[in-house]
């Protein structure tokens, strides 16, 4: 099964458990990459929903998700071609010698549903930043 299927899959599941929850979603998907090492990936995906629920085997539910110190940039697109705006957002760091502190965090502000609007794919990167100056 491909990555991008099993990441599919989980997120059908957590939708599916938040419902199963009388949950609604109230926003774009959160995803946080850690590693991807050939058909294994580490990945977090946060949903935000509108009201507390209770954890499961599978899922944690978190109150907060809380970023500190960031710096951001914006892709809006195909979203095939976010790598590139997350290479610029690493050559920045690189240049201004900044450190970052957590991987990066994908805001989803604009999700699609239909191969067709891929141009409208819009998603935020956050990444938190040392605040030690080096």
């Amino acid at each position: 099964m491909s990555l991008s299927a099993q990441f599919q899959g989980h997120v059908e599941r957590l939708i599916a458990y938040a419902e199963s929850q009388g949950t609604k979603k109230v926003g774009g998907g959160i995803s946080a990459t850690y590693a991807i090492d050939g058909d294994m990936m580490d990945i977090e995906i946060y949903m935000p929903i509108d009201k507390e629920i209770p954890s499961s085997d599978e899922f944690i539910y978190k109150p907060r998700l809380y970023l500190e110190n960031c710096i951001k940039t914006t892709h809006k697109g195909n979203p095939q071609l976010l790598e590139q705006a997350v290479q610029g957002l690493n050559e920045y760091m690189t240049s201004n010698k900044l450190i970052p502190i957590s991987v990066g965090f994908n805001v989803t502000a604009n999700e699609i549903t239909d191969p067709k609007d891929l141009d409208l794919f819009e998603v935020d990167v956050y990444i938190s930043i040392s605040p030690n100056v080096v």
